[in-house]
Formats: C-alpha cells, structure tokens, sequence
C-alpha cells in the first residue's frame, strides 16, 4: 500500500522532485567552479566566497521541504483526498506512509548534493593544509532537509480548524511583538525567538553553523 501511495505521489511530484535535484546537483559543482580559478594565487578570497555560497544549502534544504510537504497534501487539500480510497486505514497510518513518500521523494534531492560535492571536488588539486568533506556537507543537508520537512508536513497535514488557530496565535504575538516595541524599542521579541530557534538546542540549530565543502 505504501508502494502504491508513493507511485501516486511520484506521478503527481515527480517535477518538483526533478527540479530540486538538478539544483541541488548544481549547487556545490557551481559554488566550486566559480571561483576555483583564482584559488591558486587568492586562496582567502576562494574560501570566503565559498562561505558565502554555504548559505545556499540551508535555503535549498528549507524550499525542498517545504515543497515537498505541500505537494505530499495538495490533492486532499484540493478535495481529491486519498485517504478516502484506503479506507478504513487509521488516519495515523495513513499520515505516517504520507510522511515515509514524503521522505522517498527527498531522497533524491540528498543524493543529488552528495553526487554534486563529490563531482565538485574528486579532480581538484587542493593546496596542502584544505580538506574536501562531501559526505559532511551531503550528511547535514539531509539532516536538515529532514528536519524542516517534519515540521512543514506536520503544518501541511494540519486542519483547517489548527491551521486557523495557528494564524491566531501567530497575530497575537505579532500585536504583542508590536505593543512592547512600542514601549521600548530595544527589545525586539521577534528576534529573541528567532535567535531561540536557530541556536542550540533550539529545533532549526542544525539550519546554522558552517556549510562549507571545502575548509581547512
């Protein structure tokens, strides 16, 4: 049954798929290439605007869930429900083989990166002291693709009745956010619970950190 969900979801998804793996490909081979002709004589410069292209990664993982996720609930969400025709499968299993498509359909996007890192580096002559770290970089964007697209499919699959309540809940802050700027401009809560999210142990701490392909 799950084989038959995930054909379904491939027919429907295969060229978002498609898409995000030629980009994931062409990320590290382009980031590379780019400015690997003046590394002999301005290595900082290279490794700098290496660091630079290392913030693609984490942008690429974050797109690739989130389309993923959407596009795993886009036919119950248009009234065209599956679910109706697997029947009287739980609804928790039902989601749960949505989730396992919705990571098959990653898959692709992970190894694609991994291909495009070590395309990217295999015929390099690296001055001594650099190091290449493919399977690093390939192993964090899946972690982190991993990571956004839980809590993406988690939103997707949401009711409309949560998903009300969630917009609420998300304005109220924005008026209170609002209200103690107002009061003193030097604190700023959206920024703190940014800050909270994106570094240890906040849930997207593994979006942060170094992306780099090649270091020393």
């Amino acid at each position: 049954m799950l084989k038959a969900l995930l054909r379904a979801q491939w027919k429907g998804s295969w060229h978002l798929v498609t898409a995000l793996a030629v980009a994931a490909l062409a990320l590290p081979i382009v980031s590379v290439r780019a400015g690997w002709k003046g590394a002999g004589t301005n290595l900082p410069v290279f490794l700098s605007e290496l660091s630079l292209w290392g913030l693609f990664y984490p942008a690429l993982a974050v797109v690739a869930a989130i389309v993923l996720s959407v596009g795993i609930w886009a036919s119950d969400r248009r009234g065209q429900p599956a679910y109706s025709m697997l029947l009287p499968i739980p609804r928790e299993r039902y989601v749960l083989m949505q989730y396992l498509a919705g990571l098959a359909l990653a898959a692709p996007v992970i190894a694609a990166v991994w291909l495009g890192a070590i395309g990217a580096t295999v015929s390099l002559d690296l001055p001594p002291g650099l190091r290449t770290f493919p399977h690093q970089l390939a192993i964090k964007f899946g972690l982190a693709l991993i990571l956004v697209f839980g809590i993406a499919f988690a939103v997707a699959a949401s009711s409309s009745r949560a998903l009300g309540i969630g917009v609420r809940v998300l304005g109220l802050f924005l008026a209170v956010h609002i209200g103690v700027w107002l009061l003193n401009e030097k604190v700023n809560l959206i920024w703190t619970v940014v800050t909270a999210l994106a570094t240890w142990p906040g849930p997207f701490a593994p979006l942060g950190g170094r992306w780099m392909l090649i270091d020393v």
